[in-house]
């Protein structure tokens, strides 16, 4: 609440008002809000749960770190053991969200992780 109050120049009893619904919120404060939490606005206004839409946005970038870390295996032909692969996955989610409240909304770069990927497969190799 706090942070809220802070980005949106207002006390902590108006974004309690806010949440209440006691006080009424313009449709450029909407704006404002939603871009503070990197929602769709239109959720905001429709009453979409913020989690589900986080939850999806989480679920379709495990996704493309799990594709990207299938795709390293295969150029690098690999057969690394798959809690080495899922120890990848979690380690490059961890860096990706480390630090938000909410999942990234930026494209993968998958050459950002290629060399931890690859440093995680040398060392199961030689295990």
């Amino acid at each position: 609440m706090n942070e809220a109050a802070e980005k949106l120049g207002v006390s902590r009893v108006q974004i309690w008002r806010m949440e209440n619904k006691t006080e009424t919120i313009t449709a450029e404060r909407l704006f404002i809000i939603a871009a503070i939490y990197q929602v769709d606005p239109y959720a905001l206004f429709k009453g979409i749960d913020a989690t589900t839409q986080s939850y999806t946005a989480l679920y379709s970038r495990i996704g493309e770190i799990v594709a990207m870390v299938e795709q390293e295996v295969q150029r690098q032909d690999a057969k690394p053991p798959p809690d080495v692969v899922g120890e990848a996955v979690v380690e490059i989610l961890r860096q990706e969200t480390r630090g938000r409240t909410s999942p990234p909304t930026d494209p993968l770069d998958p050459e950002k992780y290629q060399g931890l990927v690859a440093l995680l497969f040398k060392q199961a190799s030689q295990k």
